[in-house]
This record gives structure tokens, C-alpha cells and sequence, in this order.
């Protein structure tokens, strides 16, 4: 990890499923090291696990559905086994995961972390959500599902990305896109989301970006 962030890598870019289990006391030294070195963590959907969960007909879209619902595990499992309260400066970005589970995770975690206290372990300063809230961002192309849900997750957690050059990237319509995505949303949250927070948690120049993009698109 060190390694890496002194060659000027933004991130370490973790898979999205570990053996053992990201929650494994292991890791501990290896949060550290991300976070010692001003580092998010990066997991992209589909990472360290197989991606065919069924066969036949309709397996396309379910095993990618699937795939993202490893997303909800993963986070889950960041904030209730205590790894993101033990390093308050861990920020983590899972990529490629869409945002709409967000708001259910959220309020499903805290709700059996409540009802099954007698047995949750460790015990958790805050409720899961707010680690979620404030230490876990997801990334996604079209979701309104996820930016109409931001009055329950808040802003912080939700990245958009334009996914260029795979298939099911925005471009070179990103700017319709965002228009669409934020067409209630206030300047400032659409600002964090559509690539603010982003910069700040990669530790980007955005303006220097912006200047030097060449993936200029029609307006």
C-alpha cells in the first residue's frame, strides 16, 4: 500500500469479497496502511468471487443483479463488525454497484442490530448506518432510485460515474444523463455528487481535471 501511494495511485483497490471476510481481525493492519497513507479503499462489483450465481434462461440479468447484491453484504459487514468505527479515516468506494440498496441497507442494518442486541457483537458507537453515511460511497450510471433516496442516505455516499468505454457507459450523453438524474436536486448536492465528493475522498484536483478533460461532449 505504501508502495503504491508513493507512485501516486489514488486509491488501493481492494476486491469486493476477501477470504477470510473483510470483518477478519487479519486486516486490521492493512486498514491501517490505506488510511495511514491518505488512501480510500476501492472494491469494483464482481471482485473476488464467481460472478454465475444461476444458468438458463434469464441468468444474464439475475447474475448481474446478484452481483450487485454483494454490495449490501459488503458494506454491511464493513460497519457492523466495527472495522470502519475502528478507522474513522477509511473511507470506502464500491464501484459499478448502483446506490438504490443504499437507503434499504441502511435501515435494514439498524434495525437488526437493534432487535438482535442481546447478541450483536461488536458493540457499535453509532448505528451502522451512520458509518455507512459517512464512510461508505457507491458509484453508479443511471440510478434515480439512489439520488431520490439522498433525504434518507444522505449525499456523501453517492458518486456518479460515466463507466467510459464499457458498454453501459453514459457517454457521450452524460451530460443528458446528469440533467436527468438532477432535475430536483439542488446545485450543491448535484455538484458532491456528480463528481465533488469524488475528488475529495481520491484526493483529485477537480478543476485541473475539468480543464484538461478530453472527454468533452455536446451540451
Amino acid at each position: 500500500v505504501r508502495r503504491v501511494a508513493a507512485s501516486g495511485f489514488a486509491a488501493a483497490l481492494l476486491p469486493m469479497v476477501a477470504t477470510p471476510g473483510w470483518n477478519h481481525p487479519q486486516w486490521d493492519r492493512l486498514w491501517s496502511a490505506i488510511t495511514d497513507c491518505a488512501l480510500p479503499a476501492a472494491m469494483h462489483q464482481g471482485t473476488g468471487h464467481d460472478m454465475i450465481w444461476v444458468r438458463g434462461p434469464g441468468a444474464a440479468t439475475t447474475n448481474l443483479v446478484a452481483t450487485q447484491a454483494v454490495a449490501p453484504r459488503t458494506a454491511t459487514l464493513l460497519a457492523a463488525s466495527g472495522v470502519l468505527e475502528r478507522h474513522p479515516a477509511l473511507h470506502v468506494v464500491l464501484v459499478e454497484v448502483n446506490a438504490g440498496w443504499l437507503a434499504w441497507t441502511m435501515h435494514t442494518a439498524d434495525e437488526y442490530y437493534v432487535a438482535h442486541a442481546h447478541w450483536s457483537a461488536p458493540k457499535l458507537a453509532e448505528l451502522p448506518s451512520h458509518y455507512l453515511r459517512s464512510q461508505l460511497h457507491a458509484t453508479f450510471q443511471r440510478d434515480p432510485v439512489g439520488v431520490a433516496n439522498r433525504s434518507i442516505t444522505g449525499v456523501d455516499c453517492l458518486m456518479w460515474g460515466g463507466d467510459y468505454p464499457h458498454p453501459e457507459t453514459t457517454y457521450p450523453h452524460s451530460r443528458r444523463v446528469l440533467r436527468d438524474l438532477f432535475a430536483d436536486v439542488d446545485d450543491e448536492d448535484a455538484a458532491a455528487i456528480a463528481g465533488g465528493t469524488a475528488a475529495r475522498v481520491f484526493g483529485f484536483d477537480l478543476p485541473a481535471l475539468v480543464a484538461s478533460s478530453p472527454m468533452a461532449e455536446p451540451r
